[in-house]
Formats: structure tokens, C-alpha cells, sequence
């Protein structure tokens, strides 16, 4: 298979990503398109993406002041012309092994699948990419272009819709090479719950208090034991921890919200 021939439009929405954006690119260089959508990067991303137009990369640069995550990754979708799409981070590469299935799933005469799951293996900060043996999570990110369709009600973990059938792609994992500091960590969780919250009281969502106390610890166990982080020793122990404490920053957030919206 030559560069640049899979009827693949690769998404990528970006801004301030010059030090991660290159490898995402080099390691989709099998997608006949590449849509970008660089939301005011200062950085250089741009330049660097036009260092890559300018050695061929078959690459749309398009500008989109920042509309939230789910409108920025439809305004890409929107502009994508292949038949089937992939998306994206730009802190993320396809490893080689996936970078041949989906060559293969997405070959004119593939069976009638309209959206494929692939596994993402996330680097610890002092650890590097999780054990092998962790159950990495699975994120719908290939799908066929005129089936996906996106919540625009959703603020954060937005992710494209396929009602088709969809299967999970077994051989290979997007690998993602961003290494969150705990202090980041931390950071990124009181922002996307408080994003979260937000959505979920738009909705009508109540609190609970099994919730409250329940969820949090669910969530620990669910990384740590379920999907095995505790092979990555203390680092994977971190790990799980930042996601309980997400979830208790939803819940006690949600929580929050309906005694400040009570008229009692």
C-alpha cells in the first residue's frame, strides 16, 4: 500500500501542539486526506503543519476560533471528502501494526462494519506506555464518513456517533505519547467535570448519593483491578486514583449544583 492512498480522511482538531503534531502526521501518512483544524496555535504548530504540506502530505489546514469540542470536531467532519474518516489527536500515532488493519478494514469491498473501535495505550509519567497486559480503552475512531454524526449538546468526552454496526479492531493501538503530570491531571478533572456537570444539569440530571459515594471507588476498581493498571505498579495506582477523583469531582459537583438551583 502506497502513501497517501487509503480512502481515509484523518481528522485532527489542534491548537498549540508543535511538539506532538509532526509523529501524528507521520504515522497517518497511509490516509489520502488530512483534515486539520487549528483553533489559534502561537506555538508554531502552523508552521509545522506547512512544513508537511510543503513535502506533499495531501493536507487541509483550515482556522476555526474555538466552538467547544464537539462542534470543532464537526466543522471537521464537515470538510472531510474521503469515504471513510479516522479521528485524531494530535498528541497520539498509529503504531505499525494498526496502521495495516486499517488499511485492511477500510479496502473498497470491506464488509458492511460502518464503525470500528480501537484500543488507545496511554503513557504514565515515569512509567512510559501502560503494561501490555492492561485492558486499554477502546474509542469509536474509524467510521464511515455519511454515518457519523456528533452531540453537539455534549461538552466534554464527545464522541462520533455510528447506529450502524460497529466491531472493535484487535491488532494494534493508537498510542498516546502526551505524559500528564499530576498537577495536570488534576487540573484537566476539576475542568472537564465542571464541563460535565454543566451538560448533565442542562439534561435534568439529579444527584444521588449512592452515586456520590459509590461511583468514585467503582471507578478505581474498574482501572485498577478490572483493566489491570495495577501492573503498571504505583504509577498505575496514580492513575486510577486520578480517575476516582474525577468522578467524585462530577458527583459532588452535580450535588452542588442542585442545592445552589433548589428554591428552598
Amino acid at each position: 500500500m502506497t502513501r497517501f492512498s487509503s480512502p481515509i480522511s484523518a481528522l485532527v482538531i489542534c491548537m498549540n501542539e508543535a511538539d506532538m503534531i509532526g509523529q501524528c502526521l507521520e504515522s497517518i501518512d497511509f490516509c489520502a486526506e488530512i483534515i486539520i483544524v487549528d483553533s489559534g496555535s502561537t506555538d508554531g504548530t502552523v508552521a509545522c503543519v506547512e512544513s508537511y504540506i510543503a513535502k506533499g502530505y495531501p493536507i487541509r489546514l483550515l482556522h476555526n476560533a474555538w466552538p467547544g469540542f464537539p462542534r470543532q470536531r464537526q466543522f471537521a467532519l464537515d470538510h472531510a471528502s474521503q469515504p471513510w474518516c479516522l479521528a485524531i489527536e494530535a498528541d497520539e500515532a498509529v503504531d505499525g501494526t494498526l496502521r495495516q488493519s486499517i488499511i485492511a478494514v477500510t479496502q473498497p469491498g470491506s464488509d458492511a462494519v460502518d464503525g470500528w473501535y480501537i484500543r488507545r495505550r496511554d503513557k504514565l509519567k515515569g512509567y512510559g506506555y501502560a503494561h501490555r497486559w492492561v485492558l486499554h480503552n477502546r474509542l469509536l475512531r474509524l467510521f464511515r464518513r455519511d454515518k457519523a454524526t456528533m452531540d453537539l449538546s455534549l461538552r466534554v468526552h464527545e464522541s462520533f456517533e455510528v447506529p450502524g454496526e460497529t466491531r472493535t479492531i484487535d491488532s494494534g493501538v493508537l498510542l498516546h505519547r502526551r505524559e500528564v503530570t499530576v498537577a495536570e491531571d488534576l487540573a484537566r478533572a476539576n475542568t472537564y467535570s465542571s464541563l460535565k456537570v454543566a451538560t448533565l444539569v442542562e439534561k435534568g440530571k439529579k444527584p444521588g448519593l449512592v452515586r456520590l459515594v459509590l461511583s468514585p471507588l467503582g471507578n478505581f476498581l474498574k482501572f485498577y483491578l478490572a483493566k489491570r493498571y495495577f501492573l503498571c505498579g504505583r504509577h498505575g495506582f496514580v492513575y486510577s486514583m486520578s480517575v476516582m477523583i474525577y468522578s467524585f469531582a462530577t458527583e459532588a459537583k452535580l450535588y452542588e449544583a442542585s442545592q445552589d438551583n433548589d428554591p428552598a
